[in-house]
């Protein structure tokens, strides 16, 4: 099977070249890498045409995420989409674990969107620490869906999916601007019954890094998830609405009062505190081992 990796590119010159090689050295063969350059004004299409005579490069005005990945995925040949953000790193064995997890679903596979554990590397590459996703396999679709309504999991650079999702679901949503990526999971995942399914390997490194780091950016994110949520929801029938509301707000309540303490606190810091302060607070709740 051939697996096409796109990657959205856009200002990435301080870690093109590392993503770029870590593509490139996929043991797993059988791929092409398709990257988009989305309007940059840095030196990331130099560092792209450095590559040019590997990779297929598409030039195109600034437009965002969602709108690069679409680019990409419109002139794929791949029966398979794998997505590599422009500040991330593939792991060698990325691609041939995953394709190994799709042939053990067989047929099922075309309907998941595959995602993996993986490090968060500095804006160094300097290690942090290894995140460990959230493995809800065994657990029934609804039930998974309503975790997905709480918060987002399985990380992009982490992802493979079948060509044909697209087909079914549709395309990235590029009026959001960004959180494009969890709006994409729950309209596959809530409207045409897809399901996040968890490889249980390390495949990638997650880059934090300053222009991650801002306070607007975190509040504005906290607003994009809100009305994501609302927007598929609205899209159900008034029953399946109650049902998944009423078990959203139960699954919230089950929380432990640790989790829920913390999180409140950290959304309400960022609401009222100074940018420098907020800024150092959630480089820390990034950094810090899940308890």
């Amino acid at each position: 099977m051939k697996v096409s990796i796109i990657i959205p590119v856009y200002n990435a010159e301080k870690y093109l070249d590392e993503c770029i090689r870590s593509a490139l050295s996929q043991k797993y063969q059988n791929i092409e890498i398709i990257a988009v350059n989305d309007g940059s004004t840095d030196k990331s299409l130099s560092i792209l045409n450095n590559y040019k005579n590997h990779i297929i490069i598409i030039n195109k005005k600034n437009g965002g995420t969602a709108s690069a990945l679409n680019s990409g995925i419109k002139i794929m040949t791949g029966d398979w989409f794998k997505w590599l953000s422009a500040d991330d790193v593939l792991k060698e064995n990325a691609v041939e674990k995953l394709v190994l997890e799709i042939e053990k679903l067989d047929n099922e596979s075309e309907h998941c969107i595959f995602y993996s554990n993986y490090d968060l590397i500095d804006q160094n590459g300097k290690h942090i620490r290894e995140f460990i996703e959230p493995n809800y396999n065994s657990f029934d679709p609804f039930n998974r869906n309503v975790i997905l309504l709480d918060h987002f999991y399985g990380n992009g650079t982490t992802s493979i999916m079948h060509k044909s999702i697209f087909d079914k679901c549709g395309l990235f949503n590029e009026t959001l601007g960004y959180k494009d990526d969890y709006e994409f999971w729950l309209r596959c995942c809530i409207l045409f019954g897809y399901n996040l399914h968890f490889v249980n390997e390390n495949l990638a490194k997650y880059r934090i890094h300053q222009s991650q780091l801002t306070k607007q950016r975190y509040n504005d994110a906290l607003e994009k998830i809100d009305h994501i949520r609302s927007i598929i929801i609205l899209q159900l029938s008034p029953d399946l609405q109650t049902k998944y509301l009423t078990a959203l707000k139960n699954y919230k309540k089950q929380k432990p009062l640790k989790i829920k303490t913390r999180q409140i606190i950290r959304d309400f810091m960022f609401k009222i505190l100074p940018k420098n302060t907020s800024n150092k607070i959630l480089e820390i709740y990034l950094n810090k081992k899940p308890t």
